[in-house]
C-alpha cells in the first residue's frame, strides 16, 4: 500500500488558518475526523499526547503528527500547508509549514511505521516541498504527491528498498 492510498483531496487543506501547534493539530483532527468517524476533539487529544511523548518535526519544515487508535477501521491520512509556518516542536526545529497527519488502527503497527518512513523519505526532497508550498488547490497537492510517491517507489525499487507497505489491507481513501 502507498501513502496516497490513504489520502484523498477532501483531507488536504492547502491554506491552513492556524498560528500555533494546537491550532494545527485541531485542523488536522478535523480533516481526519470525517473519514475515521472519531470526534475531532478525541483525535486532537491523541495527536497532542503523542506529540508530547516525542516530537514529529523533521528537517525542512515538515511535521508528521500521528497516533494509533483502538477500534479504528482503517488508516487515514491528511495534509495541511501553513504558508507562514509555526513553531511546532522545539524552537531550534524552526518553522514548520508542511503537515501530514496520520491515524492508524492499533493492530497496524508495521504498516503505520512503514507509512511514516515512506512519508519522511518522500518529504526529504526539497523540490517536492517547494512544489507543495507553491500549490494552490487540494487537487494540485494530491497530484503532486501521487507523482512524488511513484518516483519514490521507483527509486527505492532500484535501490532494493521498501516499495510497498505489506499487509495494509484495502484502506483506500
Amino acid at each position: 500500500m502507498r501513502f496516497t492510498d490513504f489520502l484523498s483531496e477532501e483531507r488536504i487543506r492547502p491554506f491552513m488558518r492556524a498560528n500555533d501547534r494546537t491550532g494545527v493539530v485541531h485542523e488536522l483532527a478535523e480533516l481526519l475526523s470525517a473519514r475515521t468517524m472519531v470526534a475531532p476533539s478525541r483525535l486532537e487529544r491523541l495527536l497532542l499526547e503523542r506529540e508530547r511523548m516525542a516530537g514529529t518535526v523533521l528537517a525542512g519544515g515538515v511535521a508528521i503528527p500521528h497516533c494509533r487508535l483502538e477500534g479504528l477501521p482503517r488508516i487515514t491520512a491528511c495534509v495541511g500547508i501553513l504558508h507562514e509556518g509555526c513553531f511546532f516542536g522545539e524552537p531550534e526545529d524552526g518553522r514548520v509549514r508542511i503537515f501530514v497527519g496520520l491515524v492508524s488502527p492499533m493492530n497496524t503497527s508495521g504498516q503505520h511505521l512503514n507509512l511514516l518512513a515512506r512519508i519522511a523519505g518522500m518529504l526529504r526532497d526539497v523540490s517536492l516541498r517547494d512544489e507543495l508550498l507553491a500549490a494552490v488547490s487540494a487537487s494540485e497537492i494530491h497530484q503532486i504527491l501521487l507523482r512524488a510517491e511513484e518516483a519514490h517507489v521507483a527509486r527505492m525499487a532500484r535501490r532494493g528498498g521498501l516499495t510497498f507497505v505489506e499487509g495494509a489491507g484495502s484502506g483506500h481513501a
